[in-house]
């Protein structure tokens, strides 16, 4: 009939429509729907269990040198809400690779170094706050919960006013929304909790992630450092390897635990740098890996001073490629 709206096209490969406008990455790198599968290729049981084996190796060895380790895997929103698919369900959450890997480490000794998100975050009276629908990457509300229990698990006392801080609202044209033609927009809250903590430190490569030329494509090994000086902050050091979840900027959980505590250094890398850890002596260790790069079994062959070296020539070839087409548009 005229008049009458299209419905947004979309990559059905790439992603997943379930109820009341909630989207699931299912496709993309990592092939996400496929990692359901105790057979599978990319994140089968046998990938689970070398990650098992390598979460009971970190544990030791940090523990033999007076530091505590907290290996978090923030789940997938399929892991979380099968409420929201559709009958039958494109996937099992039970089946999920932290799920997987949960199971096979609960007779572990150095179990209790893996952080449960998974039933904490299913049985949340706020559920459904905890992501953002048309985005991939959980919202404000969800890294405060993990925040939260992070807290309890290496015995801080949480900021309880962090949701209150400065924040924007607008509506976002979000990871997966922007998937869609027209693209689907959200109602967010984008917050900056840093009120406390200052950035006293950051390097080459987090230069490079947080300059719009570079367009975020440079981000592994960024290394950034807060440092929080006021009478409340509590005694403790934490070094954190992890990706955007945990973030250098001021809207994720390296900036909820800098307001916390007095000192926080921040690593973008799904490795440890062993050298880095001896060096920095922190009083924990915190790993933070989202589920669908879980394919990938970590080396902890991390140097950060090497991968400084390699991302200055990437910058260098990105910089070269944005003035050839900034010239480019002048002729054109």
């Amino acid at each position: 009939m005229a008049g009458t709206p299209k419905s947004p096209t979309f990559d059905e490969s790439f992603v997943h429509k379930g109820s009341d406008g909630w989207l699931f990455l299912i496709g993309g790198s990592n092939s996400v729907g496929s990692l359901y599968d105790r057979r599978s290729v990319l994140a089968g049981d046998d990938t689970m269990r070398k990650w098992a084996d390598l979460i009971e190796q970190r544990a030791r060895r940090l523990e033999a040198m007076g530091i505590q380790y907290v290996h978090i895997n923030v789940p997938e929103k399929l892991t979380i809400y099968d409420d929201k698919l559709p009958d039958p369900p494109v996937v099992d959450w039970r089946l999920s690779p932290a799920v997987r890997l949960r199971e096979m480490l609960q007779h572990s000794p150095y179990g209790h170094a893996w952080l449960d998100l998974i039933e904490p975050f299913r049985d949340a009276p706020n559920k459904d706050d905890l992501y953002f629908k048309t985005d991939s990457h959980w919202s404000g509300e969800g890294c405060y919960f993990a925040y939260q229990l992070l807290c309890e698990r290496i015995g801080l006392t949480p900021e309880p006013d962090l949701l209150t801080r400065a924040h924007q609202s607008l509506d976002g044209k979000l990871d997966m929304g922007s998937k869609f033609d027209p693209p689907i927009y959200e109602r967010v809250k984008f917050y900056d909790f840093r009120m406390k903590t200052k950035r006293v430190f950051s390097n080459a490569i987090a230069r490079y992630l947080e300059t719009p030329e570079f367009g975020a494509q440079i981000h592994v090994g960024t290394h950034v450092r807060y440092c929080n000086r006021t009478p409340g902050a509590q005694k403790k050091k934490i070094l954190i390897f992890g990706d955007s979840f945990s973030s250098q900027r001021g809207d994720a959980l390296t900036a909820m635990l800098a307001e916390t505590v007095r000192d926080v250094e921040f690593v973008w890398s799904s490795n440890l740098d062993w050298a880095f850890i001896k060096r920095v002596q922190p009083d924990v260790v915190v790993y933070e890996l989202v589920e669908r790069f879980m394919t990938i079994v970590a080396t902890d062959k991390l140097s950060i001073r090497r991968t400084i070296a390699r991302q200055w020539w990437k910058a260098q070839r990105l910089h070269l490629e944005a003035r050839r087409r900034e010239r480019q548009e002048k002729r054109a």
